[in-house]
């Protein structure tokens, strides 16, 4: 890579223009609008809407939520469990008594 006056002379002219800068204003009374902008857009929803943006509020609802979902995971849990052991004590039951079908209307067969 060569270094020649042409690409120092650019490097100075880019330097020099930031010798003018200065910070950036913002314009007088911004943060009050802001501020006002914000408790308007907060006050549409209410009373209502303003206690339901509480976060110790959003948690609780959450945490109600998971805990009932967790129960109900449980008890399928455990019906599907106990199901299985229900369909195995019938098996043994039905093993060991059979119940056949008899046909009542069949027995007694008059013709005509």
């Amino acid at each position: 890579m060569s270094i020649d006056s042409n690409n120092d002379s650019r490097i100075d002219s880019v330097l020099s223009s930031l010798e003018g800068i200065q910070r950036a204003k913002a314009p007088d009374f911004m943060y009050t609008r802001l501020k006002g902008r914000m408790e308007q857009e907060f006050d549409q929803g209410g009373p209502l809407g303003r206690w339901l943006t509480r976060p110790v509020l959003a948690l609780t609802i959450a945490a109600i939520i998971l805990i009932a979902n967790a129960t109900t995971v449980v008890k399928m849990w455990e019906q599907s469990t106990h199901s299985n052991t229900n369909t195995e004590s019938g098996q043994l039951v039905a093993a060991e008594y059979p119940a056949g079908i008899y046909p009542v209307y069949n027995e007694n067969s008059l013709e005509p």
